[in-house]
């Protein structure tokens, strides 16, 4: 497996998957267009895709003032319950020092019992209802079976996947508990932004826009993104061969300071660039928008997750993919999930204060 990349063997083992009907939905059946605007926005839509869905944890609903999500019930699902069809690959890390960010290295096998279990901890699964080609999940520790909380260990861990990934056009997602993750046990969306007409670029809208510099501090440097009308912060390495790690400080403790405060939050990851997404708690989004909007039935027609936050938007029904329009999204974004310019001001003054930044 060593002239094989982690991209090409995911790619690979999850056409296998497919072809082998591990899944539950057929990306081919996916409706897709790019929303006209300057976002470069794309809105798709699988009928099939919100029925077979796996339902969303109770453990994982509790309001920003709850404790954060306890350890995964017995009685409930978690991956070490997946089928051994879904079980793609093995992945170890090896750590030289601590200046540099851990190698990756990948193990082919068929199921989970094949891989041993003292030299592999993480696991790549398909995920069953895919939005795209090669919709997968990384589950760190997954014998293990961690919460859906990140720690600094876990996102180093998301940074070295995904600078090894080596593709413009992967990203990396967290959804916490209260923002739309579905099952209590720690994984990691990975997601190819797919092929689609007029679309702008290769990879997620959100790594395209402009980014304007808050802060820099130990190799790393903070931005925020003015075109995306929801608080977010960028954090990126001043020299991506030397400060990714200074990344994964910087990015850290402000994930701490959301999970203190009982923020929800969502987190992409493209390339060593992390954005952090601090939000308000999830809810079904745009209700009554829409003009033809007769159905009172609005459950699952719009959830603003790490896809969406990304600019790839799931639509829950047709009437969102056929009507949808980027001045609607914002729309969405500014008043329903982001939080208020108060908090962000205050948020912003504590992480400085946590990292010693004083200007």
């Amino acid at each position: 497996m060593a002239s094989t990349s982690l991209s090409e063997l995911v790619l690979r083992r999850w056409d296998l998957a497919e072809s082998a009907g591990v899944m539950r939905t057929s990306v081919d059946s996916t409706m897709r267009r790019r929303i006209h605007g300057d976002l470069g926005l794309v809105i798709q839509f699988n009928p099939s895709h919100i029925k077979n869905k796996r339902p969303v944890d109770k453990q994982l609903l509790k309001s920003p003032q709850d404790e954060a999500p306890a350890k995964p019930k017995s009685s409930g699902f978690n991956f070490t319950k997946a089928k051994r069809s879904e079980f793609l690959a093995g992945l170890s890390t090896e750590a030289d020092d601590d200046q540099h960010l851990p190698s990756v290295q990948p193990t082919e096998f068929g199921s989970r019992d094949e891989a041993g279990t003292d030299e592999v901890e993480h696991f790549v699964l398909v995920n069953v209802a895919p939005l795209v080609r090669g919709h997968v999940l990384f589950v760190l520790e997954l014998n293990r079976v961690k919460p859906q909380k990140m720690t600094k260990t876990f996102l180093l861990y998301a940074l070295s996947i995904s600078h090894e990934m080596q593709r413009e056009d992967f990203a990396l997602g967290f959804n916490s508990a209260g923002a739309w993750s579905s099952v209590n046990h720690f994984h990691l969306q990975g997601y190819f932004f797919p092929q689609t007409e007029g679309a702008l670029g290769m990879n997620f809208p959100v790594a395209a826009q402009h980014r304007e510099e808050i802060f820099r501090v130990d190799g790393a440097i903070v931005k925020h993104l003015l075109s995306w009308k929801t608080a977010c912060y960028a954090i990126e390495p001043e020299d991506a061969t030397r400060d990714a790690v200074h990344v994964v400080e910087i990015a850290w403790a402000l994930l701490d300071l959301l999970q203190a405060r009982g923020i929800p939050h969502n987190l992409i990851i493209v390339g060593t660039v992390v954005f952090i997404f601090p939000r308000q708690p999830q809810c079904e989004n745009g209700v009554g928008l829409f003009p033809v909007d007769t159905t009172t039935d609005h459950a699952g027609r719009l959830r603003i997750a790490v896809a969406e936050l990304s600019g790839l938007i799931v639509a829950g029904d047709s009437v969102v993919y056929e009507n949808l329009t980027e001045e609607m999204f914002n729309l969405v974004l500014q008043n329903e999930v982001s939080i208020s310019v108060d908090e962000e001001v205050a948020l912003v003054a504590e992480w400085k204060a946590k990292i010693g930044v004083t200007n």
